[in-house]
């Protein structure tokens, strides 16, 4: 039967089947061979069927090796509008006649062992700098903890590849944690102004970790000629310890602020005896080009 567009109902299903295989950038053999559409559950499934019978060896490459078995899998895909995207298929095992192992083929959508599609996860990677894990599971609808596997397992290949060989200062701080319940101790590299390493806690033995993963990275601890810090006794004794060749140097902020406190400690004792010195604190944090008129002359005095 067909209807006012010519099309029998096989031909159109047909198109539809195309339409989503290239919507997916699916590629022969692979190919959408059944679309379910439930709105009323909010989600669209995809069956995709591998339409060959032979396929290379995915551990020796031995071209045109027999079919062993298929195993369903499914993937949580990129919405489609308004809709919940999964991908279902039974991804073939090939039995090698050469190298005599059964192996499953790789999906060209998803890497070994993910439950998610590419595309997915490459969504994740940009939702994760802009804000917490746990929000971006509550906008894409999935626990936070498997959001975390996924940013894990691409940073961690990230890291694999960078290169500290070229790493002459570095800046460490700590930051709270929890809610202040913990600290993480964070390295920069003052160059080129990237972040260089993280890791729990706040004393000597961080920067002794610190170093172990420099040196991992083609970095050599020995070659770093600058460390920024701030006055923590802890910190000066590891750079002492792990970096013996380099320049401890005490970042401006906390310079500044203690001769900040310094500086009200003074003022407040001398009010005393100095009236006037009442209402001078801004002044003396200024610039003296950022001084008012009475501002002026009570400094000029």
């Amino acid at each position: 039967m067909e209807d006012n567009s010519g099309l029998s109902s096989r031909g159109r299903f047909l198109m539809i089947e195309t339409l989503f295989t290239q919507a997916l950038g699916l590629v022969a053999p692979w190919q959408v061979e059944e679309v379910i559409f439930k709105p009323e559950s909010g989600r669209i499934d995809f069956q995709v069927r591998f339409g060959a019978a032979i396929h290379a060896c995915p551990a020796c490459g031995a071209a045109a090796q027999p079919l062993h078995d298929r195993l369903a899998r499914s993937w949580r895909h990129l919405d489609f509008f308004q809709y919940e995207a999964n991908l279902h298929a039974e991804v073939p095992r090939v039995a090698c006649a050469a190298c005599g192992k059964v192996t499953q083929i790789a999906v060209p959508w998803a890497r070994e062992g993910s439950r998610f599609t590419l595309l997915f996860e490459a969504l994740t990677l940009m939702l994760a700098p802009t804000m917490s894990v746990l929000a971006a599971g509550r906008l894409l609808r999935v626990r936070s903890r498997r959001l975390w596997r996924v940013i894990n397992h691409h940073v961690g290949q990230a890291r694999a590849q960078e290169s500290h060989a070229g790493v002459r200062a570095i800046g460490v701080d700590e930051t709270a944690s929890k809610r202040g319940q913990t600290y993480i101790s964070v390295f920069y590299d003052l160059d080129k102004q990237r972040l260089l390493f993280a890791t729990p806690g706040r004393d000597k033995a961080t920067l002794g970790t610190f170093a172990s993963d420099l040196a991992e990275h083609g970095g050599e601890p020995t070659a770093i000629t600058h460390v920024s810090m701030d006055m923590s006794g802890s910190f000066q004794a590891g750079a002492a310890e792990h970096f013996p060749d380099a320049e401890v140097c005490f970042d401006r902020f906390h310079v500044v602020a203690l001769s900040s406190t310094a500086l009200d400690e003074v003022r407040r004792a001398e009010v005393k005896s100095e009236p006037q010195l009442k209402g001078t604190r801004w002044g003396l944090h200024k610039k003296p080009a950022d001084w008012t008129v009475k501002q002026t002359e009570t400094m000029h005095w």
